[in-house]
This record gives C-alpha cells, structure tokens and sequence, in this order.
C-alpha cells in the first residue's frame, strides 16, 4: 500500500466543478479509529447544500464531502477491539465528512459491520435513505396497515425506500415524481398507483387514483408546487410529512387551509435522532440491515459514478436525471 490517495475536495462554494481531485496523504488512525479502504461512498443531497453554503450547519474550507462510505478495514488504532478487526466490512458514518476518498479514518463506533456477502454499493443506502425512511414510517406516521399513502419523489433515495417499506407496512401506496421513466421505477418497487407531479392539479388525479378521496398521509420533500399540491392531496385529517425542499423554493398554502381541513404538518431530520434518540436510530439502522439481508428490500443502485466524476454526478442530481441511490464507487 503506498502512502498516498486521492480525495474529492471543495475548495470554493459553488457549482460541481468545485469538486476536484487532490492528492494527500493516507491518515493513520489514532485512538479508537480504524482505517477504511473505500469500495462506495454514497452521494446524498446534503452534499449539494455543503457545496453551495447552503447547508443548515457550515461547511469548512477545504472540505471532503461524503457521510457515508463502505469497505474493509485495514488497520485499526490503539483500544479497539472485535469486531472492528481488519478485514471487517463495514458502513461508516462520517459526521464530519471525508467519504470521497480512496481512504477514510472513522471512529469504530460510528462504524456498522454489514452482513456477509453485502454488496458495498448496497450498504451506502443503509444510512441516510435506509434510516430516514425507516424511522420516518415508524416514528412519524407511525401506522401504515390499511392506510392510503402518497409519496413524492418517489424514485430517489429515500422514496424508492419508502415506497418499499410502505408497502411492507401493509399501506396502499400512490407514487409520484416528475418523469414516466421514474413513475417505471415506483410501479417495479411495488407502488400500487403513480401520478406525474409536472402536470397542473395534480392532485386530483392522486383522488382518483384513491377511490376519489384524499389520501391519508403524504410524504413531502420537493417543495414549491409540488408542496402545495400535495396538500391538496390529503383527506380532512391528513397527516403531511417534510422531510426536505430540494427544488428550493417554499410552498404557499396559508394555514387556515391546515385549520380547515384538520391537517397536521410534521417535520423529520435525521441528525435529530442521531443527536438525541440514537438507541432509536439504531433500532431503525438494524431494521433495515435485517431487511435488505432478508431480501425483502432493495438499493437501487444503478447509477455508480467513479470517484474522479463526482462532479457529474452532483450535475445529474441538480438536473433531476438520477433515481434510486447515486454511488461512487473506488477502485483503489
């Protein structure tokens, strides 16, 4: 092993030629680290917002994106123990970023250790979009069985997950995106219905597809438009889930509308159960671990860049052109 790699850093805030490579040199892991030889780090659109500064907590520069990576464990520092041995495969959260690397130190108890056989391009959705899914369904809308349920953006990351995971819930799931292509990918998860949310009042056709009434519970993460329509998707009681605003730009219902019709509005951030419910994330972590060992649920992971074309690969996200998990993958 040389003592060299290379990295994707962010050197200036802005478009995705920002993200160049660079040479450094392999960190050696200190008390209570391992070092991990990277196979995929997984690409989130948190990454994007550290990018463009627009991320809810700052993002030094220079900065190396990535929360999430996979692969084996080389070597490992002093007061660890089984099972972070090396040749451990294993996810490794990043609170702090360095994933778009060929190597990565993390501390071990940030690492999960993935079942044999896992596909590292597969284990890069346990963290961010397996969990955020999860805990959403278990912690928020907390009761799917029999429940009529709308999903937007429902062939990314986390709704291809949701959709999945819905469905193993026991809801009747309608799918919505902006593209027929993506409504294919919803429909092969198992979706029972799909709508295309670039087409005007939309929402009504989220009520036919629902024996002509709202739906129970939406999960909502584009924003603008698409936030206010889905409003207008939900049945008097409805529950609303947020979760995101990717487009980047706010919805307009005023909140009488929330008054008059008994919807309830929840949020949901990740870092949240991280930071104050981690026995919980943890549970929601195991599920999905357990699921996706079972077969019972699956990654998308066809879209796989290599680590040198990041960049492409923050540029077909911005344009809407990815479904399912986008990954770079390392061949070092």
């Amino acid at each position: 092993m040389t003592n060299t790699m290379i990295q994707v850093q962010l050197s200036q805030y802005g478009p995705p030629s920002e993200l160049t490579l660079v040479d450094t040199h392999i960190p050696q892991p200190q008390a209570g680290e391992v070092l991990i030889k990277v196979e995929a780090a997984g690409v989130n659109y948190s990454d994007i917002l550290r990018r463009r500064n627009q991320y809810f907590q700052p993002t030094p520069l220079p900065y190396i994106l990535g929360s999430e990576a996979v692969g084996k464990i080389v070597s490992v520092g002093a007061n660890v123990a089984e099972p972070y041995v090396a040749g451990t495969a294993v996810l490794a959260i990043l609170s702090f970023g360095g994933g778009y690397s060929e190597y990565v130190v993390s501390m071990a108890q940030y690492c999960v250790p993935l079942p044999p056989g896992m596909d590292a391009k597969t284990a890069t959705g346990i963290f961010v979009q397996g969990s955020t899914a999860q805990l959403m369904i278990s912690q928020v809308a907390k009761e799917l069985k029999g429940k009529s349920v709308l999903i937007n953006a429902a062939a990314g990351g986390v709704g291809s997950l949701l959709v999945q995971l819905a469905k193993l819930n026991g809801a009747r799931v309608i799918a919505a995106s902006s593209a027929d292509e993506k409504l294919q990918v919803a429909r092969a998860n198992g979706a029972d219905a799909t709508v295309n949310y670039s087409l005007p009042n939309w929402s009504e056709k989220v009520k036919e597809a629902n024996n002509g009434t709202g739906v129970d519970i939406a999960f909502e993460m584009v924003g603008g438009e698409v936030y206010n329509e889905t409003i207008k998707s939900l049945a008097p009681g409805g529950h609303l889930i947020i979760y995101g605003c990717a487009s980047g730009v706010q919805g307009t219902i005023h909140p009488e509308h929330f008054v008059d019709e008994n919807i309830s509005q929840s949020g949901f951030n990740l870092a949240f159960y991280i930071t104050h419910k981690m026995p919980v994330w943890q549970e929601a972590l195991g599920t999905v671990i357990g699921l996706l060992a079972q077969g019972k649920l699956k990654v998308d992971t066809s879209q796989a860049f290599d680590l040198k074309d990041a960049a492409e690969a923050h540029r077909q996200i911005e344009a809407r052109q990815t479904t399912g998990k986008v990954v770079l993958t390392v061949n070092n």
